[in-house]
């Protein structure tokens, strides 16, 4: 899917994504990553749902963002009963959605000037 292009200096902005990849900034990422308006994707090693551990959650609850989006893959997932229990121990809620989804969510949220962190499973 195509997105209109706004832009907002300092911001990094979704600019398109497919089943091929995500673009931010021009350049296309094909594995899932991270992201937050002011700074660049950083790599993320999960390759599916499933992966997501507690401790990789953990990690997510940790980052200083008003809003956590988990972008679940291709199909929206729930978290289970023990990743629920880890939000709630650090007293945390966190959005998941299919990664489409998380992608414009983001964008929306970013260009509200909202803190927010992006956590996007590929492929879309």
């Amino acid at each position: 899917m195509e997105l209109e292009t706004e832009t907002i200096e300092g911001r990094a902005i979704i600019s398109s994504y497919t089943s091929e990849g995500v673009v931010v900034g021009g350049e296309q990422f094909k594995e899932s990553f991270i992201l937050t308006p002011h700074g660049k994707p950083t790599p993320w090693d999960i390759d599916q749902f499933s992966d997501l551990s507690d401790s990789i959650l953990e990690a997510l609850c940790a980052m200083d963002c008003e809003v956590l989006l988990v972008g679940t893959g291709i199909s929206q997932e729930f978290p289970s009963p023990a990743l629920n229990r880890v939000l709630a121990d650090h007293g945390r809620s966190a959005e998941f959605m299919g990664s489409r989804s998380a992608c414009s969510t983001f964008n929306v949220l970013a260009l509200d000037d909202r803190s927010v962190t992006a956590a996007i499973i590929l492929p879309l």
